[in-house]
């Protein structure tokens, strides 16, 4: 006899994850994500696909997007990992026990609980810390094995293609699953502040017609299989936790209050646009500035009073100057 609940609950493992882009490490010692246009894959998929694919022919589970096209907001702590997940509405996060606010790496006690989510009013969305993200699962049947392979993208434009494909799919075909689609990563000219920028995202289409892909969705979709949840493994850009400040840097000579928070908005963007990781910060401010300096203490909309306007330009020189190489 079959056991409730048990008999027939079906997952399959996960074996492995697809990305859009690699970590480089500058002469500075800092960590930083670089796009590629092809698909970084793992060994077993570049066998049947090449060492730079661009296009991979995969196939959708289930029949249920929620299971593999998982999109929520979601904000990492470098600490913690995941911190909270939300879907514009409410969220669930890691919060201090007492004071009901997002954990920090100082809080000892902390629980999950169910909070509002309110982007607009929210400052870890604001800063950018909180980011939408999808994690994208699905079956590369040319490859071995038995199980879905993972790829995260937090693109507004790689979003909307896939869930646009997916309501073609579903309106032309009446299902979703075990029907062969291509999953590409192609050009697209995009406007970011104003200006026009090249750069890759997703795009989820069929390599046959749609007369054909309409045939073999008449064909009795295989048994429908529970997915793993997807690993809340932050994406290749991980975002900070909330810090706590202890005072502000005062004013030196000659400088003056804009020149300042310039200068601060610039190392920020710098910290945060090449994913500088905590480790590498204090090393660097360590050796040439002899301060300890924490990831925590960038999200300040004035740098902490350890640092020095001099600190900070030799910090921005150093980045920029790597970065020309």
């Amino acid at each position: 006899m079959p056991i409730k609940g048990v008999t027939g609950v079906i997952r399959l493992p996960r074996l492995g994850k697809i990305r859009m882009g690699l970590q480089r490490e500058s002469s500075e010692g800092f960590s930083y994500p670089v796009p590629t246009d092809y698909f970084v894959c793992p060994d077993e998929v570049k066998k049947v696909f090449g060492t730079r694919p661009t296009e991979l022919s995969v196939m959708l589970p289930t029949e249920d997007p929620n299971q593999w096209a998982g999109q929520y907001l979601r904000c990492y702590s470098a600490y913690r990992g995941l911190i909270c997940r939300g879907d514009g509405e409410t969220a669930v996060a890691r919060v201090n026990t007492k004071t009901g606010q997002i954990a920090t790496h100082e809080d000892l006690e902390t629980e999950l609980r169910e909070i509002a989510c309110a982007p607009k009013s929210c400052h870890h969305y604001e800063t950018g810390r909180c980011k939408r993200v999808m994690n994208l699962q699905f079956l590369v049947p040319d490859c071995p094995g038995i199980g879905v392979y993972q790829l995260d993208t937090g693109s507004f434009h790689s979003i909307v293609n896939v869930n646009s494909s997916l309501d073609l799919i579903k309106r032309a075909c009446g299902r979703l699953s075990m029907i062969p689609l291509s999953l590409r990563l192609i050009e697209k000219e995009v406007d970011v502040e104003g200006k026009k920028k090249s750069v890759r995202v997703l795009s989820l289409t069929s390599p046959s017609t749609l007369a054909e892909i309409q045939k073999l969705a008449q064909l009795p979709p295989s048994e429908v299989l529970l997915l793993p949840p997807p690993d809340s493994a932050a994406p290749d850009d991980l975002f900070p936790e909330e810090v706590l400040g202890k005072g502000f840097v005062k004013l030196e000579e000659g400088l003056t209050e804009k020149d300042l928070i310039t200068l601060w908005d610039r190392a920020k963007s710098k910290v945060w646009q090449l994913d500088i990781r905590e480790h590498q910060l204090k090393a660097w401010f360590e050796k040439n500035c002899h301060i300890s300096v924490y990831l925590d203490d960038f999200n300040w909309p004035l740098p902490p009073a350890k640092f020095s306007a001099e600190a900070l330009n030799r910090f921005l020189k150093a980045v920029d100057r790597d970065a020309a190489c």
